[in-house]
């Protein structure tokens, strides 16, 4: 099962967006999915049609008391399923540094996922701690919204340094831009002439776009009600181009 984790310092680039979004293109190209909701907002979740989701303990599950497996839902789009975020989640942190190996938590948490599903998709809440620095060294590819400010590639810097500084091995930090404005000069020099922190990132872009903002009106994914939307071919090609 390969795992990617939608991650950023920053709050607001697009993150849960592009969880959701390239969870269905991911499932929609045959993998079968879970999109696990680490947010205690439970945004990505909603978005998939969760409208109530029990409460779940981090200590539980942390400890072994709580089987996540059992939380997971099943949602209208073939072969996605969703793991709800939960408000018991704004423990994480303090769990998991108290936790034996905490570097490790995240990886013993996802094992038993790898018999039924063949992509995890964790969609992180902002912010650096323990709970990130697991997600880092659990992730095959940490894929990083950006969007074309100087305020966000700081954020960026400071995730490449962490991983660094924390040695997680097998990780790919892939950045992309993210509710990129070409019609704001900063925004399109950035795009047109990135700098050194966004040499790994894919060749497209996602726009700041009203269709992505009608995924709350929609609660879904962009191409099941506006396929034919710049928005939907971005999301899509960002898929292709991690995949």
């Amino acid at each position: 099962m390969k795992t990617f984790a939608l991650y950023s310092l920053k709050g607001g680039v697009g993150k849960t967006a592009a969880a959701v979004n390239l969870a269905f293109e991911a499932a929609r190209a045959g993998e079968h999915v879970l999109l696990w909701d680490l947010d205690p907002q439970g945004a990505a979740s909603w978005y998939l049609g969760v409208d109530e989701a029990a409460e779940v303990s981090a200590k539980r599950v942390v400890s072994g008391k709580e089987a996540l497996g059992r939380h997971v839902q099943a949602t209208v789009h073939d072969r996605l399923s969703v793991l709800p975020g939960s408000r018991g989640y704004r423990d994480w942190d303090a769990q998991i540094h108290a936790a034996r190996q905490p570097r490790k938590v995240l990886e013993t948490l996802i094992d038993p996922f790898s018999e039924t599903f063949s992509l995890l998709i964790l969609d992180c809440p902002p912010g650096i701690g323990a709970l990130a620095t697991s997600v880092l060294r659990a992730a095959d590819r940490v894929i990083v919204p950006v969007v074309p400010t100087p305020l966000s590639l700081r954020a960026l810097d400071e995730v490449l340094t962490h991983v660094d500084d924390k040695k997680v091995g097998k990780t790919r930090v892939i950045p992309f831009f993210s509710m990129a404005d070409r019609r704001r000069r900063l925004h399109r020099e950035l795009i047109d002439s990135p700098p050194p922190s966004m040499k790994k990132a894919p060749d497209v872009f996602v726009d700041y776009a009203t269709h992505v903002e009608k995924m709350g009106e929609h609660r879904a994914p962009v191409a099941t009600f506006a396929p034919r939307s710049r928005a939907a071919g971005q999301y899509r090609a960002l898929y292709q181009a991690l995949a």
